[in-house]
């Protein structure tokens, strides 16, 4: 239907006045010109500035009404927005509006200079204070119109948000380990209807979503992985696998929907660089042990980093020994061995540790076993100990850990990887 009103136009792209109900609300942010000359329904006529007469007019209040969907029609007064004074009164006149878990269809076509970047801001602000959802954003690209038709574009910019909001929760999961935002993300399938619309590669939207659902998946299991310390499930490298092998699924589907998703998919992935994958020649990678202790500390979790690296240690000197690394005692032993730079007779005493013994000593005369003690053994003591202070929450020792046990854990974790790469 032709139409002079973007408002209009709009709500019936949309498609959704039917479903609204008296719940619903259209708002129409008015200025005091707006108002005058577009909006009120007694409204009759209007100058053309053009051919300088008046001609029929039916202001925009009366459009609505003839549209006869069951939602209410609120108009808001703003300011014309020409100072930073009158900006704020435009944010919070808006801001008032919005109750906790709106859904929000923006149409930004008569917004003035600097208004589509409140909006999106406003967006985000109240995102995080009322929990709503964003689920439209268009603008009237009238300048653009076809000079023979007068038919102008409805352009959708809902992508340009979604991408803020990949963004943000991005540096989330880079910057705090929290996947929690892009998981909502998937959840809401916020990428669901602009992959549906470009009908990408005729996939149907199950298709297109999957493996991103497999990507994130994977991510959330390595940080499961490392949070709670599961070095078995580390070094096997099964959730990094997952992670890269997805990951160029995944782009290969946005590069050409969303072009800006991928680069934020490879900042992930830049943030994991240091991970091995593993396949059926090589099933373990002890260096994804360390790396995990290292993303831990960069990450502030203190406590798993120290004990992932102690165990990680301890199951690469078990390597080296021969050792049944999943073995308690021999774990045990081979971590004292280490630590003491010798056999301390109370921690091989144990019957069932004669042969591994005899197994041990045979392996301590190679020069790389050797080398190795030499390098980890000093670490793997003060490891050892700050681990067990750490533990036990300094409770009944003499030692407390302090800021510079921080430090010292980090360069302990640095020059290990270093060793060792």
């Amino acid at each position: 239907m032709k139409t002079r009103f973007i408002q209009q136009a709009t709500i019936e792209y949309l498609n959704v006045a039917e479903d609204w109900t008296s719940t619903d609300k259209v708002l129409i942010l008015l200025t005091d010109g707006a108002r005058k000359y577009n909006w009120d329904k007694s409204i009759i006529t209007r100058r053309n500035v053009k051919t300088n007469e008046d001609e029929p007019y039916i202001g925009l209040e009366q459009v609505l009404q003839d549209m006869h969907f069951a939602s209410q029609i609120q108009t808001v007064s703003i300011p014309d927005g020409k100072d930073e004074s009158e900006m704020w009164m435009i944010f919070n006149a808006l801001y008032a509006e919005l109750d906790p878990e709106d859904e929000l269809y923006f149409d930004l076509t008569h917004s003035f200079r600097y208004l589509p970047m409140l909006v999106l801001v406003l967006g985000n602000y109240a995102k995080f204070l009322k929990n709503i959802t964003v689920r439209h954003i268009s603008y009237g690209n009238y300048e653009s119109r076809n000079v023979e038709t007068n038919i102008a574009p409805l352009m959708d910019i809902l992508p340009l948000t979604i991408l803020q909001d990949w963004t943000f929760a991005a540096a989330d999961l880079i910057r705090n380990g929290n996947i929690e935002k892009l998981k909502t993300l998937k959840e809401v399938n916020a990428l669901a209807p602009i992959l549906r619309s470009k009908g990408v590669n005729n996939l149907t939207r199950k298709e297109a979503e999957q493996p991103l659902t497999w990507y994130l998946n994977a991510l959330e299991s390595l940080l499961q992985e490392m949070k709670l310390c599961l070095v078995p499930n580390i070094i096997s490298g099964k959730a990094i696998n997952s992670i890269r092998e997805y990951q160029e699924i995944v782009i290969s589907i946005f590069e050409d929907v969303i072009a800006p998703i991928p680069p934020i998919i490879n900042k992930i992935q830049d943030s994991l660089k240091g991970f091995e994958t593993t396949d059926s020649d090589y099933p373990e990678s002890l260096l994804n042990g360390y790396e995990a202790a290292k993303w831990c500390y960069e990450h502030q979790l203190y406590q798993q980093s120290i004990t992932i690296l102690e165990e990680n240690i301890t199951t690469h000197f078990c390597h080296y020994l021969g050792m049944d690394e999943h073995v308690y005692d021999q774990r045990k032993a081979t971590n004292a061995y280490l630590r003491h730079k010798g056999f301390k007779e109370d921690d091989w005493k144990d019957e069932k540790l004669k042969d591994v013994r005899v197994k041990a000593k045979m392996a301590l005369s190679k020069m790389e076993v050797g080398a190795f003690v030499y390098k980890m053994s000093d670490a793997a003591r003060w490891i050892h100990e700050k681990r067990n202070t750490y533990n036990h929450a300094s409770m009944g020792r003499d030692d407390q850990l302090t800021s510079a046990d921080i430090d010292t854990l980090g360069k302990k974790i640095y020059s290990i990887l270093n060793l060792i790469k």
